[in-house]
């Protein structure tokens, strides 16, 4: 079975925080790049959260489970505790100083993520709705709801209401969302998850970090292809204040590439796993 992560990662994910390489190396690059960059690890935070949820979900069966990564590389406990409320599907996680050897960030997280899943994914009817009791990331406190239901053939709507993240130093970022995910290619061939191709559209709003006010427009439908790490097409409209950029993700090919065009300027942007 494929893991839904595939199809829904995250809801929230825009893969990759910034590193920032302007075109000419004595430019000096546009603050709202910089704000791009505070977006874009945001959504990784909540892409981190739903591939955890995956890969409890998907684990085979419904006993109670506590599972030791040290010897994977990882470190630290993650428990589940499941139940059933008719024929849905409630588990609770509990996370002690845990790092998942298999996720692509390093990071650690700490207390508890509750599931409740009704229906299969790849069924006519799902949805699943995910939220958070003291949980954190790397010290990072993680709030919201997250809901997840299937529209139409192979469309998934993601939600997530009242999403805020409360960082170390006490500043926070809010986060609202109403988005569409289509799994677009790879649905045919269930043992095989790296030819699978999804698109996701739709608007994020919130108050960032600084105190300002924002809206993150896709624009043109991001596209990810699991045999890529990084985005491969589609654009963002990012607009912080009276402030815009835009993220341009490229046409299909697999590279850590983008550029960020503000002020009628335009930076290559070099992608990278969030921390």
């Amino acid at each position: 079975m494929k893991r839904t992560s595939l199809i829904f990662a995250a809801g929230l994910m825009l893969m990759a925080a910034f590193t920032l390489s302007s075109c000419q190396k004595d430019e000096v690059v546009d603050p709202v790049v910089s704000l791009a960059n505070e977006d874009a690890d945001v959504d990784t935070y909540y892409d981190d959260v739903m591939t955890e949820v995956d890969e409890i979900t998907l684990a085979g069966d419904s006993k109670d489970s506590q599972l030791m990564y040290a010897t994977l590389g990882g470190q630290g406990t993650r428990t589940r505790k499941t139940s059933w409320d008719g024929n849905c599907r409630i588990d609770s996680l509990t996370y002690e100083n845990f790092v998942n050897a298999n996720s692509r960030y390093e990071r650690v997280k700490n207390g508890l993520i509750v599931i409740r899943t009704c229906g299969q994914y790849n069924g006519a009817e799902f949805e699943r709705t995910v939220t958070f009791k003291n949980f954190t990331i790397n010290g990072n406190l993680i709030e919201g709801t997250k809901q997840i239901r299937k529209t139409a053939e192979h469309e998934y709507q993601i939600t997530l209401t009242d999403g805020k993240i409360t960082f170390t130093d006490g500043t926070t970022y809010t986060r609202n969302v109403e988005r569409t995910r289509t799994w677009v290619e790879g649905y045919d061939t269930p043992f095989n998850i790296w030819d699978d191709v999804y698109t996701l559209e739709g608007v994020a709003t919130g108050v960032n970090r600084r105190g300002y006010t924002y809206t993150h427009q896709i624009t043109s439908a991001l596209m990810f292809k699991l045999s890529c790490r990084w985005l491969v097409q589609g654009v963002i409209e990012l607009t912080v204040g009276d402030k815009q950029a835009t993220i341009d993700y490229g046409n299909g090919e697999c590279d850590n590439i983008a550029y960020v065009t503000a002020n009628g300027k335009t930076y290559e942007v070099k992608l990278r796993g969030g921390k």
